[in-house]
């Protein structure tokens, strides 16, 4: 079984925890703007938001907006750990 940690990268984990903590838990909501991003980044004392998502063409879906799939690892990797924690309290 692949973990997230194996899947993300240790800043990637990090930045998705924050936006989880932000009130973010839908896996198929991905999607952010600018602007957010930089608003967790603040709080968390970046001065911007993560060059691995703004500095990245690739994530654009439309004017001030970025891909961040990595979230839905990081939400999906939640609910398995969940699961599997249900299930194991379950079998003692």
């Amino acid at each position: 079984m692949t973990t997230t940690t194996q899947v993300l990268r240790t800043n990637q984990l990090e930045f998705c925890r924050w936006i989880y903590d932000e009130g973010r838990r839908d896996p198929h909501h991905t999607n952010f703007s600018r602007q957010f991003l930089k608003a967790v980044a603040l709080k968390h004392g970046m001065a911007w938001a993560p060059a691995w998502i703004v500095k990245d063409k690739t994530r654009i879906t439309s004017r001030g907006i970025y891909s961040v799939p990595e979230f839905a690892i990081y939400i999906n990797s939640l609910i398995t750990t969940s699961t599997a924690n249900t299930t194991t309290s379950d079998a003692i």
